[in-house]
């Protein structure tokens, strides 16, 4: 990085686990959709403690990286291009 130049914050932090409102965040998508990544098995949800579920890291950054392979043309600015620009500005 440039001398001078303000450090790139990490979206996801240092935090392993997120929860289903934090997951939604990063990810700017809506309940709705985040449920159904998660039947679809886009995202992983683990248990750390009973009826606490959790969206792992590794997960969402694995989503965010296959957006990059599928990105459909001729669309306007969707989760995928959020996704890239993300991805793009925290260098993931």
């Amino acid at each position: 990085m440039r001398e001078g130049a303000p450090e790139a914050k990490d979206p996801l932090g240092n935090k392993l686990l997120f929860t289903y409102k934090e997951a939604r965040e990063v990810l700017s998508v809506s309940r709705s959709t985040l449920f159904r990544l998660l039947e679809a098995g886009k995202l992983k949800r683990v248990y750390p403690a009973p009826r606490s579920p959790r969206i792992t890291r590794e997960s969402l950054l694995a989503f965010l990286r296959s957006l990059e392979e599928e990105r459909p043309e001729g669309t306007g600015k969707s989760v995928v291009d959020r996704a890239r620009e993300v991805l793009r500005r925290f260098g993931l």
